[in-house]
């Protein structure tokens, strides 16, 4: 899998934490994070994401899916995410290792 090449900002959701926003394109490869768990870094599966500027107006203008289990549920309804224009709110429930992802589609505006 090819590398990501930065500057990757991370989707880091709090417990209970929203965000909402629609998907232009998406690219899939690997990038090197650093946890507290392995400072030295390692290598993980990422799902970028690159969205309009007005649904991110800050940092760069796309973002980085980490967690595995949004993934799989974000790639099977991408190709239909990214041709609709239509925005998501995803949600995140719980911590690492154990958190979840929920993802609404919204209403057409």
């Amino acid at each position: 899998m090819a590398e990501i090449p930065g500057p990757l900002d991370l989707l880091d959701l709090a417990n209970g934490q929203s965000v909402t926003f629609r998907i232009l394109k998406a690219e899939r490869g690997e990038t090197r994070i650093e946890t507290r768990l392995e400072p030295q870094g390692k290598v993980v599966p990422v799902l970028r994401l690159h969205v309009p500027p007005e649904d991110k107006p800050m940092g760069a203008p796309d973002g980085g899916v980490t967690a595995l289990t949004l993934q799989a549920r974000l790639e099977p309804i991408m190709m239909e995410l990214i041709a609709s224009g239509r925005r998501l709110k995803v949600t995140k429930f719980g911590t690492p290792p154990a958190a979840r992802h929920q993802v609404d589609f919204l209403p057409r505006e």
